[in-house]
């Protein structure tokens, strides 16, 4: 049995705070990490060079960014460097005001900031080269999106870290894969947690924050808005006006925003913000519907969370294969606590949804992700209700196995041996198109 402590620990640092499209916010995070050391010598901001692994040029290049009309990694490497206070990590886009946005246009106009591919073998890498004044300050993020392993000033070295991830502070995703198991989670999640003297900070900022972002692109007008199409399709008769379409109009509708460069913060699920909001705002909306405790909401939301960041750690920080396949096999797992499934149901929805929507592509972070979290939260309903009938994929077909957790490795072994291949050239498709 896993230590319940280890679990609280997984949950907390796997779900953080962050504003803006997480990887948009960690380029802007280099970047004023590299130009704070340059800020505190008196140095100005002449010359910002950013090179990036594929999978971040990928979700970096059509985000929204918050406060603005304005997308690209350009823009969040700027404002990072102007703008940015490196103590707030990936909340460091917090408040950027018009006159930055001015401030760097004039920078991009002027080639004063360069956007290059990396040829390195990371997924996740960031460096970050700010110049100024004759001085040059350099500082690099490898595996995860806060992991700052090089920090340099001119010749002198501040950070520097030969391993990928500082164990001494965070969990690795190895060790998560290693240690935890879906039997584990579905044990903490319905009987050891208490939710009211165990720290679940995570989730109940979560319930707050994600489901502030949510109200926020019900309101306006985000992106393709689909969270507001949905609300218009109930009142017009076209979708039911249940517990189902109310779920996941309101995790669209948070997409929308944030995707759009709302200036609202969401908690994350493995360093993704739509992840996060596709694992919370189902599930908090039906318990809301559904009128149930306190407690229900909170162990469903520990379920679906965990369930993820589970998955996550065998299938990889990037990928080629949209995470939100991920994020609404999480919910759809909380979705069944709440209509009251037992551990068999559990692992047939999970069965379920990797025979529904494994391998649906990522292109990048854009408006139309609330599109396929649309289609993974309707799969993720559809896999719950087949579950509590006891109905699952077959064995026989696919890459589904007779267990959830072989089926989950053959999910994430597509994921790692295809995603190379993939990411290139949806990159290569993603910066070649004619858009005349």
């Amino acid at each position: 049995m896993v230590d319940k402590t280890f679990i609280l620990d997984v949950l907390n640092q796997q779900m953080v705070r962050s504003t803006g499209c997480t990887e948009p916010a960690a380029v802007s995070f280099a970047s004023s990490l590299a130009a704070s050391e340059l800020k505190k010598n008196g140095n100005p901001i002449d010359k910002i060079t950013l090179l990036a692994s594929k999978n971040v040029l990928k979700n970096a290049m059509s985000a929204g960014l918050p406060n603005s009309d304005k997308v690209g990694v350009n823009y969040a490497a700027g404002i990072g460097a102007i703008h940015g206070d490196p103590k707030n990590k990936l909340n460091v886009n917090n408040d950027v005001d018009k006159a930055t946005y001015d401030k760097v246009k004039g920078m991009i106009q002027d080639e004063k900031i360069i956007v290059d591919l990396a040829r390195v073998p990371n997924v996740l890498y960031i460096e970050a080269i700010v110049e100024g004044g004759g001085h040059k300050a350099k500082a690099v993020i490898k595996d995860e999106h806060t992991n700052v392993t090089l920090l340099q000033y001119d010749d002198n070295i501040i950070i520097e870290k030969n391993e990928s991830v500082d164990t001494n502070s965070l969990i690795t995703f190895s060790e998560i894969a290693m240690r935890l198991n879906l039997a584990d989670i579905y044990r903490f999640a319905t009987e050891d947690l208490d939710v009211d003297k165990d720290p679940i900070d995570s989730l109940k900022m979560a319930v707050e924050v994600n489901s502030a972002i949510a109200r926020e692109g019900l309101s306006k007008d985000y992106g393709l808005n689909i969270g507001r199409n949905i609300a218009r399709d109930i009142d017009e008769g076209l979708l039911a006006d249940n517990y189902v379409s109310h779920a996941i109009m309101k995790a669209v509708a948070a997409s929308d925003a944030r995707m759009a460069g709302a200036p609202y913060a969401v908690v994350t699920n493995s360093g993704s913000g739509n992840q996060g909001i596709t694992n919370v705002m189902p599930i908090v909306s039906m318990a809301e519907d559904l009128k149930v405790s306190k407690e229900q909401l909170y162990r469903a939301l520990a379920l679906g969370n965990l369930t993820s960041i589970y998955i996550k750690s065998k299938f990889g920080t990037l990928s080629a294969f949209c995470g939100a396949a991920i994020a609404s096999t999480g919910a759809a797992t909380g979705i069944t606590y709440l209509r009251g499934g037992n551990y068999g149901a559990y692992e047939r929805t999970i069965i379920n949804m990797i025979g529904t929507v494994t391998g649906m592509i990522c292109d990048g972070a854009k408006p139309d992700c609330s599109l396929k979290i649309y289609a993974g939260l309707q799969g993720a309903f559809n896999a719950s209700t087949l579950a509590l009938r006891n109905i699952r994929v077959d064995s026989t077909e696919g890459i589904v196995c007779a267990t959830a957790e072989d089926s989950i490795d053959n999910m994430c072994d597509l994921s790692k041996f295809c995603s190379e291949l993939l990411d290139e050239n949806i990159l290569k498709m993603m910066i070649n198109k004619n858009d005349d």
